[in-house]
């Protein structure tokens, strides 16, 4: 439980200091990524892991859960080590720290989460904490916060539906105990709804829109975090839970998956062409990758499968150093608009190189990523 419980104690914490007192804020906020990250390396060298109550297996650690954990860890210390430069000075750091911290534990929690109903805490927990980061950006962000709330708040609504309609079909909540045939108009509710609510998080279409508005209000350094990395883990993750575990696919519903996968791919790829400034180019695309995900997940093979949950990591990674590499060029140049920025290379050439590296990876070329 450290690693959920540890983000939240620190987070608290760093929202009641002073102001006056400089650094121990943003000391804490170090510790306690790295405390988290330590304990999901624990885990991870453990697992499987169960933590149970009353005879009923709340939070499970296993092959695929584990390996989201120890990503979210380590782009935890990434994210608030790149913070203590970038938000200097900033207002609202208090606040800034204790919101990034409880998003870590909120999204440890449930990744690990073995029960639906515990899952969708975590989850609704999570809606309310990107509502309140993108609102650090100032009243320019409003707009974008309140979207964002309207469009995951309402797919948290489908997640109460869908988990409902499993649990009359049921009887459990427990998610390695549950299996639905998708035979029948209630199973395939139940699906589409925790299938809207997976894409509204990982930024698939149609329920994308959100990222793109965020990512031009919000610090670069959130939209990084969580659109970038931490939500695209999460999304992906829930959509391979529901497909591999609790419903039984047959072919309609893996035929809808590759179409919206297909559909995401082209369509986010063609948005970001046409964008004119760094920050929504960067967005569109991170929406354009989800699409390989679902199209991944959609092929119902094992290869396929496999590929799709390996590139949510791989593109965690690479996206999360675009976003970041970005925020650096921004914070130089004072503009992410295209026509405005260029002969960076010989003023940030460790800034270039990193760019140069996660720009290769996005082609794959050998041997990155």
């Amino acid at each position: 439980l450290y690693f959920i419980i540890i983000p939240f104690l620190v987070g608290l914490l760093c929202l009641v200091i002073p102001k006056r007192v400089r650094g121990l804020r943003e000391f804490l906020a170090i510790g306690g990524a790295l405390a988290t990250l330590y304990f999901t390396m624990v885990t991870f060298l453990h697992k499987p892991v169960e933590w149970s109550y009353n005879n009923l297996r709340l939070l499970k650690v296993d092959n695929l859960s584990g390996f989201i954990i120890i990503a979210i860890g380590l782009f935890s210390v990434l994210i608030v080590l790149y913070s203590l430069k970038f938000m200097a000075g900033k207002e609202r750091l208090n606040e800034y720290y204790a919101y990034l911290l409880w998003t870590i534990g909120g999204a440890c929690g449930a990744i690990v989460a073995n029960n639906l109903v515990l899952l969708l805490v975590f989850w609704g927990f999570l809606g309310l904490t990107l509502y309140l980061l993108i609102g650090i950006g100032g009243p320019e962000a409003s707009p974008a916060a309140k979207k964002t709330l309207i469009i995951v708040g309402g797919s948290d609504c489908l997640m109460i539906l869908g988990i409902g309609i499993v649990w009359f079909l049921t009887g459990s909540f427990q998610m390695d105990n549950v299996s639905v045939s998708l035979t029948g108009p209630l199973p395939v509710i139940a699906f589409m709804s925790l299938a809207i609510a997976s894409f509204a998080k990982a930024g698939v279409m149609p329920v994308h829109t959100w990222i793109p508005d965020m990512a031009m209000t919000a610090p670069v350094s959130i939209t990084g975090f969580l659109p970038g990395s931490l939500d695209k883990l999460m999304g992906i993750y829930f959509l391979g839970r529901i497909s591999m575990g609790i419903f039984v696919m047959n072919k309609p519903m893996g035929k809808f998956l590759l179409i919206i996968g297909a559909v995401t791919i082209v369509a986010g790829v063609m948005m970001a062409l046409v964008q004119h400034d760094l920050r929504r180019l960067l967005s569109y695309h991170a929406v354009s990758q989800a699409g390989y995900m679902v199209l991944g997940i959609g092929t119902g093979n094992p290869v396929g499968i496999a590929g799709g949950l390996f590139h949510m990591l791989n593109n965690a990674i690479y996206k999360f150093g675009l976003f970041l590499s970005g925020g650096a060029v921004e914070n130089r140049s004072q503009t992410t608009e295209l026509e405005r920025l260029g002969g960076l290379a010989k003023l940030m050439p460790i800034t270039f190189v990193i760019c140069l590296i996660a720009a290769l990876s996005i082609s794959g070329v050998p041997p990155l990523n």
